[in-house]
């Protein structure tokens, strides 16, 4: 029995970077730092069964968009049960992966992902696909606007910031969680201030 379950985790752990839901504290703390005053268009990668999902869509401005990326079309009755929830907000589902979805430069205000990172990782590609995505979100994100990450390790932060030229704005630390986690917070800089880093 503890193996079967040994080996469930694990297999969760690989797949989709998750024991659990995440919990109310994590989407709290990562959802702080969007500012929901304002009109946006969010991106949610990996949404599972939409523990950020349904607080992005019960917190964002009318004139908002969200738009959730879920590779795993087994997830869907969750997400579409909160977009029905939601008829006033502006929320699709796309079941593709993210490097497909982030076609168009400078779109998102605020990205937001649950992707395991660190399951990217591979040295035999020197982490091809891992840095396809991470080009991918920093292609698609606005000038100014914000990348949210969470990982269960402190991984893949040099990474990040190897991508996006400049140093984590934030890390933060959030225990009350199965696994505890760390939240990444990286500003997309504008191309005057990588110009000035360059110079």
């Amino acid at each position: 029995m503890l193996i079967k379950l040994y080996k469930n985790l694990k297999k969760n752990i690989r797949e989709d970077g998750l024991i659990v839901n995440s919990s109310g504290f994590l989407v709290r703390a990562m959802l702080a730092k969007v500012d929901f005053s304002k009109d946006l268009r969010i991106l949610e990668i990996g949404s599972g069964k939409g523990p950020f999902t349904r607080q992005l869509a019960s917190r964002m401005s009318p004139g908002s968009t969200l738009d959730v990326c879920e590779i795993k079309s087994e997830y869907n009755p969750w997400i579409e049960k909160i977009i029905a929830d939601s008829p006033r907000k502006v929320v699709r589902l796309h079941n593709c992966c993210v490097t497909d979805l982030l076609r168009q430069a400078d779109y998102y205000d605020v990205i937001i992902s649950s992707l395991p990172l660190k399951n990217f990782e591979d040295r035999a590609t020197r982490n091809a696909f891992l840095y396809k995505v991470l080009h991918a979100v920093q292609y698609g994100l606005k000038e100014g606007g914000v990348y949210l990450q969470y990982q269960y390790f402190k991984s893949n932060q040099t990474d990040i910031e190897q991508v996006f030229g400049k140093s984590m704005d934030t890390v933060s630390f959030v225990p009350l969680n199965i696994l505890p986690a760390f939240v990444y917070e990286m500003s997309k800089p504008t191309a005057l201030s990588q110009t000035v880093t360059a110079e």
